[in-house]
């Protein structure tokens, strides 16, 4: 007797190649997505495989998966390698006659001004005669680990920089931090979030991994252990644990919110601006046969007290994002996180 799924295949005219592929991708989804329990499989797969109808080999089911994806998780999608891209692309120009649904492989973002800063920021802000460190933390995709270390250790000096002017409090700029990687973010701005633990990954099956700036180095500890390149220079030390603000908006996403998050429930810290996208889950790897990478969300981010925030991160206080960026001084949120560093009580 035929099972369901390959009944489903021969109705669908799927071939035998590209239904035993796009069963191993579903299976993979299966086994390890976040909160994988509460999803109907059987219908899942079952649409999935309408979505690869005509499919004769693999790169046909592409479509079918980014849409199986999107369903587990928002922040899930396929990554392809130039030659798959390209062989996708004459696939479907080959079989134009064959009307396929096709699915963006990326969640939709808030457009913020913000977004296009893709350098570090520093600045020493005047409020009636009283200093504020300001620093600007942009989307970061290293082009290796040399590139990250350098970006760790470029944000490390500028805060020592900053430091050694005495100021009052601080504010960090997460606004249209879209992401790229966790880590150079974090080491270079681990003298602000202390040492130790700053934060974690839970993943399905209750699996933990926490994440922990110490000396230099980032990484995480638990489950499994590992740890990003030590910051290129003697790490700067913070004299005392100063106020903090944190400034986030609505493309504050991914890699960009696990910064945030890395400061929710240290001491002395508020955030200030829009509630963040939601991407705050964690994405694992899952290589298929062919090479086409299926990023699959696994896991939630959750801060170092163990709050959960898969739906991304409120401010504590409410700031409306300026249509475009605007000098400091004029800055709701930047004024607005000011006066509360000027406040004795946090």
């Amino acid at each position: 007797m035929l099972s369901l799924v390959q009944a489903l295949a021969q109705n669908h005219s799927v071939s035998a190649t590209a239904q035993a592929y796009l069963e191993h991708a579903m299976d993979v989804m299966q086994q390890n997505a976040l909160h994988s329990e509460k999803i109907d499989w059987r219908t899942l797969r079952s649409e999935a495989l309408e979505r690869a109808r005509g499919a004769e080999v693999p790169v046909d089911t592409y479509d079918a998966i980014r849409w199986a994806l999107k369903r587990v998780n928002k922040h899930s999608f396929l990554q392809l390698w130039p030659e798959l891209e390209k062989q996708e692309a004459e696939r479907k120009i080959h079989a134009a006659a064959i009307e396929k649904p096709v699915v963006a492989t990326t969640y939709q973002k808030p457009v913020s001004p913000f977004a296009s800063r893709d350098e570090i920021e520093s600045h020493m802000l005047e409020l009636s005669g009283r200093m504020d460190a300001y620093i600007v933390v942009p989307h970061f995709s290293p082009r290796d680990e040399a590139d990250g270390v350098r970006f760790a250790t470029e944000l490390q000096h500028l805060i020592g920089k900053l430091d050694r002017d005495h100021p009052h409090g601080w504010i960090v700029d997460l606004r249209g931090n879209d992401g790229g990687n966790m880590w150079p973010m974090l080491a270079g701005l681990g003298p602000l979030l202390g040492e130790g633990v700053c934060g974690a990954f839970h993943n399905a099956g209750g699996t933990k991994m926490s994440w922990f700036y110490r000396g230099g180095e980032v990484g995480y500890e638990g489950s499994e252990n590992w740890s990003y390149p030590k910051v290129a220079d003697t790490p700067y030390q913070m004299q005392g644990n100063p106020k903090i603000g944190i400034l986030i908006d609505g493309e504050t996403a991914s890699s960009g919110e696990a910064t945030a998050i890395a400061f929710r429930g240290r001491p002395h810290t508020r955030f200030f601006g829009e509630h963040t996208l939601g991407a705050s889950t964690n994405n694992t790897n899952f290589f298929l046969l062919d090479g086409a990478n299926m990023i699959l969300t696994v896991g939630v981010l959750v801060d170092r007290d163990g709050v959960e925030y898969e739906e991304g991160l409120a401010p504590d206080i409410m700031t409306p994002s300026p249509a475009e960026i605007v000098p400091l001084e004029k800055d709701e949120a930047v004024r607005t996180a000011e006066q509360w560093l000027s406040t004795r009580v946090d």
